[in-house]
């Protein structure tokens, strides 16, 4: 017989949690607990039996009410596991969590195919590396070619030893915090970045042009088969001479022929989703769940306490 619980994070074997996130086939570097630690803070979880599938919920207290929410640079969680995701698995894990949670959002990993009223949907992209790069190269649009050449002829270079506070310091200057994010979300943020590079699981690059300044920058995470492409920082010089064009080519000739899948963490956002679709990458969904249990007329307001963001 299956035993779904809610297990407080004082009670969670992160040994038994870690080999369940990367032993199973839905398994995404967002619901490691090294993720969790530096990204949530205060996270319990819901859990089958002795770890076979988990469920990650992050929460916080607001005006007396708790709350599971999506943590900034978080894109999926959800159910992980070798359990087929069904609507009936969903829901149990769902009713586990308590009644103190009375407002409840969850970006769904994609092998998430349920049918729920509750659910939206969300576009990820994702580019297979395993070709080699002179074959992936020939799926590039022609604007993806034509920025990248424009690069090359103003200079652009690609240097590796940029640090991830540069790439994260450029990219808050350029969008001004307008995203959504805390300055202790960067915190944060740049916190986890900085043990994944002690670990050998980020990688950092850079693009300058002839002065040998700085004007793009991309962080990738290395996770299982996956490279995920989680921040990029640029110029208003950068956007004029297709250096981040030039960043993603150099980052895809370099994992080519390997077996990751570049994970663009994104986006509904019609230029994002411009700029992935510019290198041949397919289209993948996944969900964003909500559930609110607040009490009439606070339900009504449920914005002020927690609401979702772009994360780029």
């Amino acid at each position: 017989m299956n035993v779904i619980q809610y297990i407080e994070h004082k009670d969670i074997d992160k040994g038994k949690w870690d080999r369940c996130i990367q032993n199973s086939y839905n398994g995404l570097v967002y619901s490691s607990s090294t993720y969790l630690y530096h990204m949530a803070g205060k996270w319990d979880a819901v859990i089958l039996n002795d770890y076979e599938a988990v469920l990650p919920l992050p929460w916080r207290k607001k005006w007396g009410i708790y709350y599971v929410y999506p943590p900034a640079f978080t894109q999926q969680m959800g159910i992980t596991g070798n359990h087929k995701i069904t609507e009936e698995l969903f829901a149990l894990f769902i009713d586990v969590i308590p009644k103190k949670f009375r407002y409840i959002e969850i970006n769904l990993n994609s092998t998430h195919h349920i049918n729920n009223p509750s659910l939206f949907a969300r576009k990820n992209y994702l580019l297979n590396l395993a070709d080699d790069y002179i074959i992936l190269k020939k799926s590039y649009s022609r604007s993806a070619s034509r920025n990248i050449n424009n690069a090359a002829a103003n200079g652009i270079s690609i240097i590796e030893n940029v640090t991830c506070a540069d790439i994260v310091q450029l990219h808050r200057q350029r969008f001004k915090d307008e995203i959504g994010f805390h300055q202790q979300d960067y915190d944060n943020f740049l916190s986890l970045l900085n043990e994944l590079v002690r670990i050998g699981a980020c990688y950092c690059i850079g693009a300058v042009n002839t002065g040998a300044v700085l004007i793009a920058g991309s962080i990738y995470i290395i996770y299982k088969n996956r490279l995920y492409f989680v921040i990029n920082g640029n110029t208003d010089e950068s956007l004029k001479v297709g250096a981040t064009h030039m960043l993603m080519d150099y980052t895809i000739q370099k994992f080519s022929g390997q077996n990751f899948t570049l994970d663009f963490e994104g986006s509904d956002h019609p230029s994002f989703a411009r700029f992935y679709d510019q290198y041949g990458a397919t289209p993948e969904t996944y969900y964003f769940f909500s559930l609110n249990r607040l009490p009439w007329p606070v339900s009504l307001f449920k914005t002020g306490i927690n609401s979702p963001v772009s994360k780029r």
